[in-house]
């Protein structure tokens, strides 16, 4: 039993905790399909992988409320389109907060202001979910069924931030229509109320 392949694996995991694409799934498939083999304790591996993720998720908000916020909310070039951005995104995420935090990275959560102790709870699932399934489909499976369900998942990932995008593009769309609507249907009334009160 090595320590340097657990520390290897928690700094990879702690990066893919952040929201960084690197090699941590990948070195999850390897712990797993390792425990399996018996060189390394599952036990260990899965509490390692956990705190590493949950550590990663942790510096991933930061980054985001401290450096990603102020990167977008600050003057300059485009920034009518990147404050209005923000709003979209602070609406958002003010009704669908753990879902958010499940499902996209968690420097998005952290520029969004997603309540920490909920960002927790997200990050917390989202860990268990992918955690369990690379270490425990490479530990049962061995390290080439791992593959294919991570990138199955990887793909599914994919597909819920893709149709989590395009739901709130078309909310925003219909807001915005119904906002235009309501200010053409109020601009016909003016003049109906001025010529009633001649």
């Amino acid at each position: 039993m090595d320590l340097s392949e657990y520390a290897i694996m928690f700094v990879l995991v702690a990066i893919m905790g952040a929201g960084i694409p690197g090699p941590g799934d990948a070195s999850l498939i390897a712990a797993g399909a390792l425990a399996g083999e018996g060189k390394l304790n599952i036990w260990i591996v899965l509490a390692t992988a956990m705190v590493a993720w949950m550590l990663g998720s942790v510096i991933g908000f930061a980054i985001g409320a401290h450096g990603g916020r102020p990167l977008l909310d600050h003057p300059g070039r485009l920034e009518v389109r990147r404050r209005k951005l923000l709003a979209k995104g602070d609406r958002a995420f003010g009704r669908y907060t753990f879902v958010a935090s499940a499902t996209l990275p968690a420097f998005v959560s952290g520029i969004f202001r997603v309540r920490f102790w909920l960002f927790l709870l997200g990050a917390l699932a989202a860990g268990i979910f992918w955690i369990g399934i690379y270490v425990g489909v490479s530990y049962f499976l061995g390290e080439e069924i791992a593959k294919v369900v991570g990138k199955a998942g990887t793909k599914a990932l994919i597909a819920v931030i893709v149709l989590m995008v395009a739901g709130l593009g078309i909310r925003a769309g219909l807001s915005k229509w119904r906002a235009n609507r309501q200010a053409r249907l109020a601009a016909q009334d003016l003049p109906k109320v001025g010529a009633t009160s001649d």
